[in-house]
């Protein structure tokens, strides 16, 4: 069994490696936006997490983030969609293969590929743009991508099995991911923003994810915990919703 889905993981591995658009907006489009506006602004200092921080070392964690939603929640939103759409979860519901290795290895995959897509981020970031690294502070920055990537693919799976078919997938993913991402630290800093916009972003789990792993590399400030509490919630919610309402056919 263990190997069965050791298998199946590597397999989705290399098939999202060889999805061009995986690889531009998960990859590539991350990558650009550090280096156009790290090279801007990389020694500006910004307000970000209660402390004055350069530029990058706020943006490069940002941007990660970014990145793991691409990785975790629109490409499985879209993915299954279209396999639904395909028949292809039918075919696969009717062999021996269990669906649970099956899906488990989807999600564990674009898990692997959105980690990964943050460490060449930061491989870049260190030595290009300065940004500083804490060792002391890198078990919590493990933790937070390990559930803020299962909270996302959770949430994914969920959506995947309220949209009706592949058509509404990417309207669904992106009116469902953009807005909140403008309102969660991805692209400024929420520091000075007006409290009610605040309140409404905390709402949400994404401004925990983006504080959590930020706080993870501001000098000066101590790890965020608290905020992992709502992203579990919200993994349990997503599971919740993902069990109940998931479709093998349009």
């Amino acid at each position: 069994m263990i190997a069965l889905t050791q298998t199946w993981v590597l397999a989705r591995i290399r098939l999202t490696l060889r999805n061009p658009r995986a690889l531009v907006f998960t990859f590539a489009f991350p990558l650009i936006l550090i280096v156009l506006f790290s090279a801007l602004n990389g020694n500006a200092e910004v307000d970000a997490y209660g402390e004055k921080i350069r530029f990058a070392q706020f943006y490069t964690p940002a941007i990660a983030i970014f990145s793991l939603v691409t990785a975790c929640y629109t490409s499985l939103i879209l993915g299954i969609a279209n396999a639904r759409d395909q028949g292809l979860l039918k075919r696969v519901r009717a062999t021996p293969l269990p669906m649970g290795i099956y899906l488990g290895s989807w999600v564990t995959g674009a898990m692997l590929t959105g980690i990964g897509a943050i460490v060449l981020l930061f491989c870049v970031s260190v030595p290009a743009f300065g940004v500083e690294i804490t060792a002391s502070k890198l078990p919590a920055a493990a933790l937070t991508l390990v559930l803020g990537s299962a909270c996302l693919a959770s949430l994914g799976v969920a959506v995947a099995s309220l949209v009706k078919d592949a058509d509404q997938a990417m309207p669904v993913a992106q009116l469902t991911f953009l807005p909140v991402s403008f309102i969660s630290g991805i692209w400024f800093p929420l520091d000075g923003a007006p409290d009610w916009l605040v309140n409404v972003s905390h709402f949400f789990p994404l401004s925990h994810i983006v504080t959590a792993f930020g706080s993870c590399f501001t000098p000066g400030r101590s790890f965020h915990a608290g905020d992992l509490v709502p992203i579990v919630i919200w993994t349990v919610v997503g599971l919740f919703v993902a069990v109940r309402r998931f479709r093998f056919e349009p």
